[in-house]
């Protein structure tokens, strides 16, 4: 059964008031804004031509919602929401439908993973009226006491946060520094999390340099709901250490597959794999007329358990000079820029996380110098030309190892090569890169959106976190 086929057959048993989406502001935000294909398509009700969008203060806003071939754009209106929330490149939005063309929206800074406070105290304003000028020292106190009012008197059930699947989350999760820092209520030292199908898991946390981070236990639920890179996970608490949460995947909709109730006693909670749930998965195929599960898990077997023979012989590729300025490797599993020399124990590091990714678009590999530490990262044109957009566009920049994310403006330059720029100086500050670090950039797309996972090996040669050779 095709995805598409498969997420068609999970949703069709999910109520439209209990669906959600998020969007990631990019590319041209201020003026539109897509809503997900796979919701259009799979949506049960009717969205008129004038939705209704409630912001987190209570605020209304009347949305035209155009039609473009098959596609539902948030076109006139969506502006004046834009601009009174003041929307940035990277924050992310989480749309919940409520029924009769009316959905609440929630607004996340990607550069904290928790909610921008400053809109959710009613502001008993007309929506659609000009927004006072910002740098005003009145309003600067209003955000402050907004600031406030979030942390110190909203109620902690109407607080939410988000996680990213990115680095090492098989194996753990950390929450948001700025969550536990404001936090009012206590989390204790077993936390229990509800997933979207009702059961629910018991982590045990730890404080580790005062982060608190969910290990025990998390990887069972990682493997059971079968997370994957780029996932989006977001949280509400809802008292007792215990939070709720909503699993999304890089499409911009909740995996529907976690919506299938697990067969166990009601009230126990989970902490660990007790339940097969590839097999329910399997079993749910089987009823939805798939006939093809074995050669499927086969496939998967194969995939997972055994090596591929197409990384064989990667440790000693071939390598050729062309007229772009970069060296491609004949497997075309990475390619290294001009000047970029790797020593033999950087290349088998290199090399196992080629295993470990492996990447449908080749690694780009480069080492830091003075131009890109002080600014701007140039992208040679023949790698761009293959694998990047070919006219500018905003871009998401991701550590392997944190939850956050850099929103960065891909240039392309006259000759073909393309540049980063801001955001990969943020980058480069936050992550402490250093000259003559190597960076590898792992590219992926989806739906026209790019993404760069950029893994670093140190001045001293050794990759970091999980993909560290021994």
């Amino acid at each position: 059964m095709a995805p598409d086929q498969d997420y068609d057959q999970d949703n069709s048993h999910v109520d439209d008031t209990q669906k959600y989406f998020f969007k990631c502001m990019v590319g041209d935000f201020p003026e539109k804004m897509a809503i997900p294909q796979k919701f259009v398509e799979n949506f049960k009700g009717h969205i008129s031509e004038v939705i209704k969008l409630e912001a987190p203060d209570g605020n209304i806003y009347n949305i035209q919602a155009i039609r473009d071939l098959n596609k539902i754009v948030l076109g006139p209106g969506w502006g004046v929401f834009v601009s009174f929330y003041k929307l940035k490149v990277g924050y992310f939005l989480v749309f919940r439908y409520i029924g009769d063309s009316h959905f609440k929206v929630l607004i996340f800074d990607f550069g904290t993973c928790c909610e921008k406070e400053v809109f959710h105290v009613p502001m008993n304003c007309d929506p659609n009226a000009q927004e006072k000028e910002s740098n005003s020292e009145s309003h600067r106190r209003c955000e402050l006491c907004d600031v406030h009012f979030y942390w110190h008197h909203l109620d902690d059930r109407q607080k939410h946060f988000l996680r990213l699947m990115v680095g090492d989350f098989r194996r753990e999760m950390s929450i948001p520094q700025k969550f536990v820092n404001n936090f009012r209520g206590r989390i204790s030292e077993v936390m229990k999390l509800e997933a979207p199908d009702g059961n629910i898991y018991n982590f045990k946390v730890t404080k580790d340099l005062n982060k608190i981070v969910l290990r025990y236990g998390w990887a069972a639920f990682a493997s059971d709901y079968e997370l994957k890179e780029h996932d989006l996970l977001v949280f509400r608490y809802i008292g007792d250490s215990h939070f709720k949460v909503l699993i999304f995947d890089p499409s911009g909709c909740e995996k529907q597959s976690v919506h299938i109730v697990l067969n166990h006693a009601p009230n126990v909670p989970k902490t660990g794999i007790s339940h097969d749930r590839s097999f329910i998965r399997e079993t749910r195929r089987r009823d939805c007329g798939s006939h093809d599960n074995n050669s499927r898990k086969t496939k998967k077997m194969t995939l997972v358990d055994s090596p591929s023979p197409r990384f064989e012989g990667v440790t000693s590729p071939e390598v050729t000079m062309n007229s772009g300025g970069l060296r491609e490797i004949t497997e075309l599993h990475y390619v290294l820029a001009t000047g970029c020399n790797l020593t033999t124990s950087q290349k088998a590091e290199v090399d196992a996380l080629v295993k470990k990714v492996r990447p449908v678009i080749p690694f780009y590999i480069t080492a830091m110098n003075k131009t890109s530490m002080s600014g701007s990262l140039v992208i040679c044109k023949d790698y761009a030309a293959k694998y990047l957009p070919h006219e500018d566009q905003f871009i998401t920049l991701c550590h392997p190892h944190k939850s956050n994310i850099w929103v960065d403006n891909l240039k392309v330059i006259t000759d073909g090569s393309c540049m980063l720029s801001v955001g990969w100086s943020c980058f480069v500050l936050h992550n402490e890169l250093r000259e003559s670090d190597i960076c590898l950039f792992e590219v992926s797309k989806n739906d026209g959106e790019v993404t760069m996972v950029v893994h670093s090996l140190e001045g001293g040669h050794h990759l970091q976190g999980e993909y560290a050779t021994h």
